[in-house]
């Protein structure tokens, strides 16, 4: 038998974890969109850093480039869009809905060292990369010590 460690924070945070998703099961079948219990979504976001830019990287899926927006105002990007159901197919003909629909926002806030006139985004295969230059003088250089 195994001697495991305990660890209160860890049933903590195992308890809130249940409760967030009991509250948002609750509040999804509570709201009803279009016939179809609507759930809220958050597209998955990743980002990371190169010397000359900030990429970030969402996914998302069954969108079209119409269906987003993306905006920047007061070093805040704020990424939006909806992902309506699909209208092909008779309600009562599903056997299980688990894609979630509906509309989306994001915030993300940027440093103040982003040159903002010069964000790129391209949308391909369902994966939203936004590119983030760095203004030109906060890049990182190395500095020469000088001997005496």
């Amino acid at each position: 038998m195994a001697v495991v460690k305990w660890d209160p924070f860890r049933d903590l945070l195992s308890i809130q974890d249940r409760m967030n998703r009991l509250f948002e099961q609750t509040l999804s079948r509570s709201r009803a969109e279009e016939g179809i219990a609507a759930s809220t979504w958050t597209p998955a976001v990743d980002i990371y850093e190169t010397p000359e830019t900030i990429v970030l990287k969402a996914e998302l899926p069954g969108l079209r480039r119409e269906d987003i927006e993306i905006e920047v105002r007061d070093n805040t990007l704020t990424l939006r869009g909806e992902r309506r159901f699909a209208k092909d197919v008779q309600e009562e003909n599903y056997l299980r809905i688990e894609r979630a629909y509906g509309a989306f926002q994001r915030g993300f806030t940027l440093p103040t060292t982003i040159s903002q006139e010069k964000i790129r985004a391209v949308f391909r295969d369902g994966v939203l990369e936004l590119r983030l230059p760095k203004a030109g003088e906060t890049k990182p250089r190395k500095i020469t010590i000088e001997v005496h």
